[in-house]
């Protein structure tokens, strides 16, 4: 924030050394955080100025949505390092609903760069002096050569001889060691594979066992179960011992295992059409009977919370849902039993879901959590009241949770896309992994102190279509790989189906194809056809491909600096792109794939966009809102608000905005404002549509359903096969 020059700024009695971000007076040297420096750096650069909240908010956090806690908690940091003085009682001012200003002047100390005419000429004359010293050897190494050349021509020939091949020989053995090394550290830093054989410890055949959560002793497991006559999921404890499986809490609505304590669970009661949602614990026996339970707080989520218990100050840290008003955005709370008192352990932006799947250290002093965002999960360490909060580990890939070692200097995940068991050393940052390798599909995998507990796979997505005109819905496929992303063309349509690399399939007159193509991905996020130049635009991580599907040839890739969230096609050579930046950011990008030039166009923050007929622009905000640009003018309005729902999947077809909240499908005139509901019973609480395209054949609307449904599966015991 300061010009490079300036190593340090001294204002009252103190020192800011912009190099090491620390603060010293009397002796005392204090390091700051990045954002308690970032802040003090803003103060400096603007002395006696009322600096409004607005202002610190768009300048220091640059970004328009943030906590008022968060403010006040950062403001108060700095004034305690600040502390006040008979020469500075006061640094930090507060003006009543306006802001804060910086009482101090400042002064600003450079770095001198100067060299002296005298060092400068001594520097020329030494390099002088040893370039004639060097000429000198180099004429009496010759004189000497000439000299020798009267001796036997044998050796000399001997000697021609030797210099030949010596060299040629070094150079071989240089070449194989090398590339020996290569090969042992290419081999070392390959995954290692891990085999795996199951043991089933779930004692039903005919059920769905989910969010399996592993005892901080390591002793026990808690599974929820669904009752196959009430369809309640209700929640088992597994001893590990004894295989013992008991049921101890059946509620009359679905309950869910979120945290442990000794001797004791905690749980959630949920419905989200009732709008209940309840956090309880249950105190258990030695033989892991129900022994009491009581409600330890109302959570008003529509989702699964995850909880860890702090018992020395019997307080728990939970996922908070709805936090910045957001439904689907969750921060760390921490909460007091005693008292009912919360107060906010983390502030995720709203570029992200928030911060999900906390876990706490055998130590009990430290807390591992998820922040989860398009496309990116960040693995984040921090103490138990949110300070110290260190991102370790960031990636594309879906995790759901991470575990501790038994000496907690050590994180691990699975990597279900992948089948590979991840590991983080928190002393070191080395990464590690293993492939695994077992004699069932595993979904979720535990890496527990001495064993691995895993589940089979509890859900799968299947691509149906359902035919207005004949009022029927049929699926496509029908196995345990999961199909995703239908993308709609003139005649029919494309969908992928999982594998390393994902597979392309087609369904034209009432027939599949399994095409082979030439693009190797092992993940897709967006895609969007264009009529005009019969191309397929997707979009993996930062990489954009454009696939001719009729030929199966991949025209052209690109690699962009950011995130790609969301493509549509602009028009024939034009894509519009929504990026994500370095500051989590997400704005609207223009891309011409001929001159690969990039211009952004809309600078507030997205989710995804599409094109409407007359080449306006449409786009979702983090808020479920839905505007229309014109890039001619520069104007956007408001045409839709739907941010009473979490989770929206939507299209644009012939002037219409189709939308999704996971049960039932919408159409929604953009001309007439009016809203259908189109028909389509799903089995409630096992079915979800994930995503949807639109075809119309002979006058017809065909639905293609990406739907999300739930199976039978097992929880099993993981033991090494050597």
């Amino acid at each position: 924030m300061f010009d490079a020059n300036v190593i340090q700024v001294k204002f009252a009695n103190w020192t800011l050394c912009t190099r090491s971000c620390s603060l010293i007076s009397d002796f005392l040297t204090q390091e700051l955080t990045p954002l308690s420096y970032k802040i003090l750096c803003y103060f400096i650069l603007n002395p006696n100025r009322i600096i409004s909240r607005d202002e610190f908010v768009s300048s220091v956090w640059a970004n328009h949505y943030v906590d008022d806690n968060a403010i006040n908690k950062a403001i108060s940091d700095l004034r305690r390092l600040l502390k006040a003085t008979e020469e500075a009682p006061n640094l930090i001012k507060t003006h009543y609903k306006k802001g804060y200003s910086f009482t101090s002047e400042v002064e600003f100390i450079r770095e001198q760069h100067s060299f002296s005419q005298k060092d400068t000429q001594e520097q020329v004359i030494s390099s002088a002096s040893n370039k004639i010293e060097l000429n000198s050897i180099q004429d009496e190494t010759e004189k000497q050569s000439i000299e020798g050349s009267s001796s036997l021509e044998l050796l000399k020939n001997k000697a021609k001889k030797y210099k030949v091949i010596k060299p040629n020989l070094v150079v071989s053995v240089l070449s194989i060691s090398i590339l020996l090394v290569g090969l042992v550290y290419w081999w070392q830093q390959q995954p290692q594979t891990l085999h795996l054989q199951s043991k089933k410890l779930s004692i039903s055949d005919s059920s769905v066992y989910s969010f399996i959560t592993l005892s901080p002793t390591n002793d026990k497991l808690a599974v929820s179960k669904m009752n196959t006559k009430s369809g309640v999921d209700e929640i088992f404890i597994i001893d590990l011992e004894t295989h013992k499986n008991t049921k101890i809490i059946s509620e009359s609505l679905d309950a869910y295992p979120i945290g442990w304590a000794s001797n004791s669970i905690y749980y959630q009661i949920i419905n989200n059409e009732q709008q209940f949602c309840e956090v309880w614990r249950a105190d258990y026996l030695s033989n892991n009977e129900l022994y009491k339970k009581e409600k330890v707080l109302d959570c008003e989520s529509q989702y699964i919370l995850s909880l860890v218990a702090d018992e020395t100050s019997n307080r728990v840290i939970y996922t908070k849902f709805g936090y910045r008003n957001v439904p689907s955005l969750a921060a760390l709370v921490s909460r007091d039993l005693t008292t009912g008192e919360e107060f906010q352990v983390t502030s995720p932006n709203l570029d992200s879901f928030g911060d999900r799947y906390v876990t706490i250290s055998p130590k009990k002093d430290k807390v591992a959590f998820i922040r989860s965002k398009v496309g990116l999960r960040q693995i984040f360490v921090a103490n138990l009241d949110g300070s110290m909060q260190t991102l370790l580990y960031e990636t594309t890939d879906n995790i759901r949770r991470v575990s501790w070692s038994y000496d907690a200097n050590e994180l691990s995940w699975y990597v279900s896309s992948s089948k590979e068991l991840m590991g983080f050393e928190l002393e070191t940052g080395k990464i590690h992994k293993q492939t695994i390798s077992t004699d069932s599909y595993i979904t979720s995998l535990l890496n527990g102190f001495d064993s691995i507990y895993g589940a089979t796979r509890t859900s799968d997505n299947d691509i149906f279509i359902y035919d207005s005109q004949t009022s029927s819905l049929r699926k496509l496929v029908d196995n345990r790989a999961s199909e995703f992303m239908p993308i709609a063309v003139k005649d029919g349509f494309y969908f992928f189906q999982e594998g390393e690399p994902v597979r392309l399939l087609s369904y034209f007159g009432k027939q599949i194809s399994k095409d082979d193509v030439s693009i190797s991905l092992s993940s897709l996020n967006s895609g969007s056809y264009s009529m005009k130049n019969g191309l397929i635009a997707l979009s993996s991580d930062r990489g954009l491909h454009l696939l001719n599907p009729e030929t199966n040839e991949l025209k052209d890739s690109f690699v962009f600096q950011h995130h790609i969230v969301d493509i549509s096609w602009f028009n024939h050579e034009n894509l519009i792109l929504v990026l994500q930046s370095n500051d989590s950011e997400q704005h609207i990008w223009m891309f011409n794939i001929n001159t690969e030039e990039s211009q952004k166009i809309i600078h507030k923050d997205a989710k995804s966009v599409s094109i409407t007929k007359n080449s306006h622009i449409i786009y979702q905000d983090f808020y479920n809102k839905f505007y229309i640009f014109d890039p001619q003018e520069g104007i956007e309005r408001l045409v839709l608000s739907l941010s009473d729902f979490p989770f929206i999947h939507w299209k644009l077809y012939e002037g219409d905005l189709y939308y999704s909240t996971g049960s039932k499908l919408y159409k929604y005139s953009l001309d007439t404002h009016q809203e259908t509901t189109l028909i389509y019973s799903l089995d409630e609480g096992e079915e979800i549509i994930a995503d949807f395209s639109i075809l119309k054949k002979d006058g017809f609307y065909n639905y293609i359903y990406q739907i999300h449904s739930f199976k039978n599966n097992e929880v099993v015991l993981l033991d090494r096969v050597e």
